[in-house]
């Protein structure tokens, strides 16, 4: 089969990476195509994915449809060349494919509806099917919707993909429970507009609280970072606490039964990350203006002695009622095929 792959974001590199590589290995024309974005191109070529550049992401709301419009545009053109059975992303390009050309097209989304209604409303009506966690909020297109009992993260950081590398602290000349990460998110998406994440005035007074350890920040969007992306995996795994105003690295520090703090304006709105925190306590997030519950949050956190132990039992027993995602896309796609193309 001719499959496409449409990666906007670092984050889809690790979500369909384990899965390109199956598709690979059962000899099926796998085209990748991906947007400049972070970090995106440099992980695709460290795990030996070839792909096609396609786009530089536009800022605003008129810069992003100028992009999709010509992503859509170049898609369009590659699918003349391949004429692709199925596409896989989180894309409204793949979307479009469907309704111009009947590819069938799968759109992966761990986001409520609500949280990226531009996204939902121009992508959900044309895809063939939408892929989301089963905690996900929705109203509309139900029949379309395709529910799973995990999360996206676990497609790459669940156990039997993923084992944490104690040594590659050693890299970084870094000590197990000995350093806390702080990840800043460029808050530039068209859903962030007007949204806030962490202050340098708040910024400041978590450092006070954090003086005893050593911080290890990352910025998105920026090109040079302290840790190359495919250890950061590695790196959480061994933290004392991540400190973040972004989803997916907060979700990733859960699902690894690391402490967290989220501080940001999409806090108590989206599923699966109220799901991690209030269901599992996993995590913890704060809206602007709770910053004083959210430092007192962080003291706490970071003087409990036998925190890690703690949360590697919360992670489990998430594991216990969670399935490895990765297995669950291949199954899915195997089952898809044998009813649609025998």
């Amino acid at each position: 089969m001719n499959i496409l792959f449409d990666l906007n974001h670092p984050a889809h590199v690790h979500l369909f990476k384990n899965f390109i590589l199956f598709l690979n290995k059962k000899k099926h024309n796998v085209v990748v195509v991906a947007r400049n974005k972070d970090m995106t191109y440099e992980l695709l070529k460290y795990y030996n994915i070839d792909y096609v550049p396609l786009s530089n992401p536009g800022n605003g709301i008129f810069g992003a449809m100028l992009e999709l419009v010509i992503k859509t545009i170049n898609i369009y053109i590659l699918n003349s060349k391949y004429k692709f059975n199925m596409a896989f992303g989180t894309s409204p390009s793949i979307a479009i494919l469907s309704k111009l050309d009947g590819v069938k097209s799968m759109n992966f989304n761990e986001d409520d509806d609500d949280v990226v209604p531009l996204y939902a409303y121009i992508t959900f009506p044309f895809t063939t099917k939408i892929i989301n966690p089963e905690v996900v909020r929705y109203n509309k297109w139900r029949k379309k919707r395709i529910l799973y009992p995990s999360y996206q993260e676990l497609a790459y950081l669940h156990p039997k993909n993923f084992k944490p590398n104690k040594e590659i602290l050693n890299k970084y000349n870094l000590t197990k429970g000995k350093y806390v990460i702080a990840r800043f998110s460029g808050l530039k998406a068209y859903h962030d507009i007007g949204k806030k994440g962490i202050s340098n005035n708040l910024w400041e007074k978590i450092k006070i609280l954090c003086k005893d350890y050593k911080i290890i920040t990352s910025r998105e969007n920026e090109h040079q970072h302290l840790i190359e992306p495919w250890d950061m995996h590695h790196i959480i795994s061994f933290a004392k606490l991540v400190i973040s105003d972004s989803q997916t690295v907060t979700a990733e520090a859960a699902v690894l039964g690391v402490p967290s703090v989220r501080y940001n304006s999409f806090v108590g709105r989206i599923s699966y990350l109220e799901e991690l925190e209030h269901k599992y306590n996993l995590t913890f997030g704060y809206k602007p203006g709770e910053d004083e519950i959210m430092l007192k949050k962080i003291s706490k956190l970071i003087g409990h002695r036998n925190i890690h132990e703690e949360w590697q039992s919360r992670k489990n027993y998430m594991l216990s009622q969670k399935i490895d995602f990765n297995e669950w896309m291949i199954h899915y796609f195997n089952n898809y095929i044998n009813v649609y193309y025998k």
